[in-house]
């Protein structure tokens, strides 16, 4: 009989951090937009091909990336986990998450007509055509 493989040392800092989180494995994998199995795949390192034969899994760097973040665990632990890469794309993803929740902000400080404006100036942008009544009130409004 074949002994299951030991998980990765990023799997098991992974499983570290759940635990000291006190999170499921099942609810980290839906913060991280993964299925469970999956999760349990990558951070145990292996899935099991038939009964007692495995295949080494070592998961995309920026799917590790998202499951350390619902984890909790750092870029810097990621890395010394020996998983530099996916510590950058970790690092990758904060950035944008950063850089998105700056235009949310602007956009929520818009009025409703700067709103307006934006929202039709994207819809024009896209190639997307309102409809006879909206297409009235945007040229009323906008000159469109």
């Amino acid at each position: 009989m074949v002994d299951r493989p030991e998980p990765p040392l990023w799997g098991t800092l992974i499983a570290a951090a759940l635990r000291s989180a006190g999170l499921s494995a099942r609810e980290a994998a839906r913060r991280a937009g993964i299925s469970e199995g999956r999760w349990r795949q990558i951070a145990g390192g292996y899935q099991v091909v038939r009964p007692n034969v495995y295949a080494q899994v070592r998961g995309p760097a920026a799917t590790l990336a998202k499951m350390a973040t619902a984890a909790g665990v750092t870029p810097d632990q990621l890395a010394a986990a020996g998983r530099e890469d996916a510590a950058l794309a970790m690092l990758r993803q904060q950035k944008d998450r950063s850089a998105g929740e700056e235009m949310l902000a602007r956009v929520r400080a818009m009025d409703t007509d700067q709103a307006r404006e934006l929202l039709a100036t994207l819809a024009r942008q896209l190639g997307v055509s309102l409809t006879g009544a909206e297409r009235g009130d945007s040229e009323r409004r906008y000159g469109a």
